[in-house]
């Protein structure tokens, strides 16, 4: 259609405000108050429109909280690499020991995988979420800053839209403060990316890499699917190659779908939380988790005994892998630190993963990145049949490292030779014992 085309159509829909999302060749409309299905009737058949939609809202997808103080630290052996956060001992998805009353090595062999790498300080992750708190020491030193702009001055600097977008934006309030207010954001932020062997608090699975915050969720963990089109938009445009999307709501959107697929066609991964329903997710989709594109890596939840948690979503085709989620100690704003659970918290674990991998092959395609992580899972009981890879993530694997192997056995005792000397006899004590002898 011509520009002037376009005018005639937004002026007979009513439109209000137009908000593109350049790299996607998306228009998001603002329409008036209540006309939404009307419009959306009149026009879905217009042979100007390949798709007219509502904007839907999306949440975000914890499911519960706990108290920051109610596991042992337990005790860690270092055998690998092990950071000197001293909350480390916490994280029973990148080293269990049993510390919480799971499985030992029910966890994702992050320490194993350190030994081989610790992540790369180019690679950017984008977290799509309620926003990040970007002064938080653990996360202030991996914070992403845009290298285009110059704070304060009021300028467009970049001219990327986005004036003084100095650490990404607010999408859900339309300003260049993306702090998070809600937690969900800043607690996936620690788990990707948290700084390790920093001497403070946790360590994320990425311990150098970049984390740029891209709030859409508001300060009560909602939002709009235009929003969230709007933030894929601005990392794509900046050339980031890995999103985590902790989040889910609304039907099928098409411009979410095709937005996912273009940053695919881009290169870029889009890890998502398959939800919190105990759904099937084949037989009922939850989106964006749900999308068919092969850029999509579907994350479940698992236990620190490497079951399937109680609330998680699953799918033999749509689900690819399983990932810590329930009771993971991650940051928390105002310096702060606690528990979450959710499909949230598995989806970070496999962002910072593919951060690893991407660091240690930098010229893969998003393609092989992702048949990496899944095709090296460790196979779990409670995953087969539910998920794609049937296992749950193991970076050690992904990286091309091996299972430290068991200890060398005793050497073999001394051949028996015949004993007739009294003086040097054998003795023998307790049960069952015995000897051989002439």
């Amino acid at each position: 259609m011509s520009a002037s085309d376009i005018n005639t159509l937004q002026a007979e829909v009513g439109v209000t405000k137009v908000t593109k999302a350049e790299q996607f060749n998306i228009d998001i409309w603002d329409v008036p108050a209540g006309n939404v299905e009307e419009i959306i009737s009149a026009y879905a058949d217009d042979p100007r429109v390949e798709y007219i939609e509502p904007d839907y809202e999306i949440t975000v997808d914890d499911v519960e909280k706990t108290s920051p103080t109610q596991e042992n630290l337990g005790v860690i052996t270092p055998q690998t690499t092990t950071p000197n956060d001293p909350s480390y001992p916490l994280l029973w998805g990148l080293n269990n020991t049993g510390q919480s009353g799971g499985t030992p090595d029910a966890d994702i062999d992050a320490p194993e995988a350190w030994d081989i790498q610790t992540g790369n300080p180019n690679q950017v992750i984008g977290v799509i979420d309620t926003g990040v708190d970007y002064n938080h020491p653990d996360l202030v030193g991996n914070i992403w800053t845009n290298p285009g702009e110059i704070a304060g001055d009021g300028i467009d600097n970049d001219s990327n839209g986005y004036i003084d977008d100095v650490r990404g934006w607010d999408f859900a309030y339309n300003d260049n403060d993306p702090m998070d207010v809600r937690s969900h954001g800043t607690h996936v932020a620690g788990t990707i990316a948290g700084k390790g062997n920093n001497g403070v608090g946790v360590t994320g699975v990425a311990w150098n890499a970049k984390i740029m915050p891209l709030k859409f969720l508001n300060d009560s963990g909602s939002g709009d699917t235009s929003n969230a089109i709007l933030a894929l938009n601005y990392a794509t445009a900046k050339g980031v190659k890995l999103t985590n999307n902790s989040w889910g709501g609304g039907g099928y959107s098409q411009g979410l779908y095709d937005a996912i697929n273009t940053a695919g066609q881009q290169g870029a991964l889009f890890i998502a939380a398959a939800g919190n329903e105990t759904n099937n997710n084949d037989i009922t989709p939850a989106y964006p988790a749900s999308y068919n594109l092969p850029n999509i890596i579907s994350v479940a939840s698992t236990d620190h005994n490497d079951a399937l948690s109680s609330f998680s979503n699953y799918g033999l085709t749509s689900v690819d892998l399983g990932a810590p989620g329930s009771n993971i100690y991650s940051t928390t704003p105002g310096g702060n630190y606690g528990y979450k659970s959710g499909t949230s918290m598995a989806s970070p674990h496999v962002t910072g993963g593919a951060a690893l991998v991407w660091s240690q092959h930098p010229t893969w395609t998003a393609q092989q990145v992702k048949n990496q992580l899944l095709q090296t899972t460790d196979p779990k009981p409670a995953l087969t049949g539910t998920t794609v890879s049937g296992g749950r993530l193991n970076i050690n694997n992904a990286l091309g490292g091996s299972t430290p192997p068991p200890p060398p056995p005793p050497p073999p005792p001394p051949p028996l030779v015949p004993n007739d000397n009294f003086v040097q006899r054998i003795v023998l004590s307790g049960l069952p014992v015995s000897t051989t002898g002439t």
